[in-house]
């Protein structure tokens, strides 16, 4: 199984950062590159770290979803059932012309160990220890 998403980190500076997530489900697979900085990594993490515990919906949103942003990522965490299924509704565009426009709208379904894994390897990203990361394997 391959993993549903994979952030790469392309490119830094001194105050932020560009990313490349990728994501890949039996359905679809998306790249969208996103600036970003580890205050919102760490948002992101700390978001995950609370929706594992209270299982309450969790959305982190990179960029802004406006004509003149550069970049529109929404990751909504939700839980499917009680037997530990979990989903990340993923809301994506680009924001580039028309020709090279992407917006997507998809869930991958995994399982809540899943995010411990990730969470992990978020830490490691944000502390510089890698420069890319996957995980959530799906169902």
């Amino acid at each position: 199984m391959e993993p549903a998403i994979r952030i790469t980190k392309i490119w830094e500076d001194i105050d932020f950062f560009e990313l490349r997530f990728n994501f890949k489900t039996t359905a679809c697979s998306l790249d969208i590159n996103i600036y970003s900085n580890n205050e919102e990594l760490n948002n992101l993490r700390q978001g995950i770290i609370g929706f594992s515990q209270s299982f309450d919906e969790f959305t982190w949103i990179a960029g802004e979803d406006k004509s003149d942003a550069t970049h529109f990522l929404s990751l909504r965490h939700f839980k499917i059932n009680n037997r530990g299924y979990v989903g990340v509704e993923v809301l994506a565009d680009n924001k580039l012309d028309s020709h090279e426009r992407i917006k997507a709208n998809f869930c991958i379904v995994t399982f809540v160990g899943q995010l411990d894994d990730l969470l992990r390897k978020l830490e490691r990203l944000i502390n510089g220890e890698v420069l890319e990361i996957e995980g959530l394997l799906p169902e």
